[in-house]
């Protein structure tokens, strides 16, 4: 008997090595395409195109690019880039408004992050802050990209809980 449990032992830590040691599996990198289904395309939204939520209406003026201030300099080889909004509250109770919770941004279809140093440059506000029921905030939305970009992707969600979502694309 103690024969068949030590035999049963061995192989119980045999397999349970053998499991442990398992390689990972290599796969050959395919680059998706930028394709998209076309309820996607329904809900992109570019400049002068307002993308209207249950609380709040968002539209983007304009976009402009800059190479920074004395002060405010991009990386070599980046560019400062901004988005204006224009973010109307509908609703019946104050909304708050934050670019760090509320965007995430692509520049050519690789994830970038909003700049504190860019949003200095385009002074005029940025989008962050409160707004009374039936008013309006205007500000920048600022990043820091690559000087060769062509595509800035913007995903808007109105709210942490929402299934919503407005993409707003920009081409150079």
């Amino acid at each position: 008997m103690k024969k068949i449990l030590s035999t049963l032992a061995a192989a119980f830590m045999v397999l349970s090595l053998a499991a442990c040691s398992e390689l990972p599996q290599k796969e050959n990198f395919q680059p998706e395409t930028s394709e998209k289904e076309p309820s996607q395309q329904e809900q992109t939204f570019g400049i002068n195109e307002t993308a209207v939520f249950d609380e709040l209406k968002i539209t983007a003026l304009e976009i402009k690019e800059s190479k920074g201030t004395e002060f405010f300099q991009p990386e070599s080889g980046n560019t400062f880039v901004g988005i204006k909004f224009v973010i109307e509250n509908v609703s019946e109770s104050e909304q708050t408004v934050s670019s760090l919770l509320m965007f995430d941004s692509y520049a050519n279809d690789v994830k970038c992050d909003y700049s504190f140093s860019a949003a200095c440059v385009f002074d005029e506000g940025t989008i962050d802050g409160s707004i009374a029921p039936g008013k309006k905030l205007v500000g920048w939305y600022a990043l820091e990209v690559p000087a060769d970009w062509t595509t800035i992707e913007l995903n808007v969600e109105p709210s942490l809980f929402s299934n919503s979502l407005a993409v707003f694309v920009f081409e150079k």
